[in-house]
């Protein structure tokens, strides 16, 4: 006789009860239950998880970097809030709104692209001012402070040249306190800015 026959009649004499069956469709059921609930939940947390993904994407308060800024020729610690559109505010330590603006990148194709937070915290840091204090005009850039106040003269546009490091940075100043400034060569005004 083979095992095969020796197991057969060994067991056939046993005989499963209807309860037995019962059991088995239950825990069969108990685990499909069990398997729906685990597949909900993770599919709930995957919602809340692209949900919270879709909201830190849309950037809804906006980047904030604490950064510092020269103003009147000081540091001074400011909060810089940039924006999708590339709009940004600096406000002071108390809240107080010190500045803004907003701008534009030219990609290699033309199109137009909003600046980033990096682009914009390296134009203030690098940004040319300029201030009317107790009547005289002042160039301010970074640690730098000149008296304009006698540099026209009857001219309406004085050329100065920064020194920054390695860098020189080439600056047409107007009368009114306006300016336009470049790393390669003089702005004229009329010509490569508008002037009030």
């Amino acid at each position: 006789m083979t095992n095969r026959e020796n197991y057969h009649r060994a067991f056939s004499a046993l005989h499963t009860s209807d309860g037995f069956k019962v059991d088995l469709e239950e825990t069969k059921m108990r685990q499909t239950f069990r398997f729906r609930n685990a597949v909900t939940a993770a599919c709930v947390i995957l919602a809340l998880a692209a949900g919270g993904t879709t909201a830190y994407a849309a950037n809804i308060g906006g980047i904030q970097r604490t950064i510092q800024v020269w103003l009147h020729g000081d540091q001074t610690d400011a909060v810089l809030t940039v924006d999708n559109g590339g709009s940004y505010t600096i406000t002071d330590e108390s809240g107080e709104n010190i500045g803004g603006g907003g701008g534009v990148a030219l990609e290699a194709d033309g199109t137009e692209r909003p600046l980033t937070a990096d682009e914009i915290y390296d134009h203030l840091t690098n940004e040319v001012t300029t201030d009317t204090i107790d009547g005289h005009l002042y160039l301010l850039y970074k640690d730098q402070k000149l008296d304009l106040s006698d540099k026209f003269s009857d001219k309406d546009a004085f050329y100065v040249t920064l020194q920054d490091d390695d860098k020189e940075l080439y600056v047409t100043v107007m009368k009114d306190g306006s300016l336009a400034s470049s790393p390669d060569r003089y702005m004229v005004p009329g010509v490569d800015f508008t002037t009030n």
